[in-house]
């Protein structure tokens, strides 16, 4: 799971008890939306403007096992990336094609961060470099796949390199396993 990562300051949500943060319960599925679902068919982009009041949003948490405070959509979406990566990961071992990331993937740009501040310039050209390496191994062929797979995840590094390094272990742990030498 991608850890390490502290709740810094967020927007106070507003609750019964200020010690407190609020979390969204569960959502039904008739309420399950996020803000590039709602955006799916405009581009996704900086610009895009952000749904308030979605599961993820400030003051609308998603609850989470490992993370008491909740999650923003953008630390779900991340633990979603990891589990489809590791997918991918055991596809590329067996030589088999994987299946496209970047449709699901694209919405990085234009989901609730856990720091409002984090949505900015930096952040964007990041998940830009990012979404290009994603899509290079949705077009990889299975021999060029392992390649691909790693820029992916050197993508992943280089913007946990300048904000949430606590997630690095957790990119590291998907990495292609070296065969035995004999």
């Amino acid at each position: 799971m991608l850890t390490g990562c502290p709740e810094r300051s967020a927007p106070p949500a507003t609750s019964a008890s200020p010690a407190q943060p609020k979390v969204a319960s569960a959502p039904q599925p008739s309420q399950v939306a996020s803000s590039a679902a709602l955006a799916a068919e405009a581009p996704c982009t900086l610009d895009t403007q952000l749904v308030p009041g979605i599961p993820g949003s400030p003051g609308h948490l998603i609850p989470s096992a490992i993370n008491p405070n909740g999650n923003s959509e953008l630390a779900e979406h991340m633990r979603t990336m990891q589990s489809e990566l590791k997918l991918a990961r055991a596809a590329i071992e067996r030589g088999e094609k994987v299946a496209p990331l970047w449709p699901r993937f694209r919405k990085i740009r234009c989901v609730w961060p856990t720091n409002q501040s984090d949505r900015n310039a930096a952040f964007d050209a990041s998940a830009q470099s990012y979404l290009q390496a994603v899509a290079a191994l949705d077009a990889a062929p299975p021999v060029d796949a392992a390649k691909a797979y790693g820029r992916v995840l050197d993508g992943c590094r280089a913007c946990h390199e300048q904000s949430c390094g606590g997630a690095i272990p957790a990119i590291e742990a998907l990495r292609m396993t070296a065969p035995d030498k004999k």
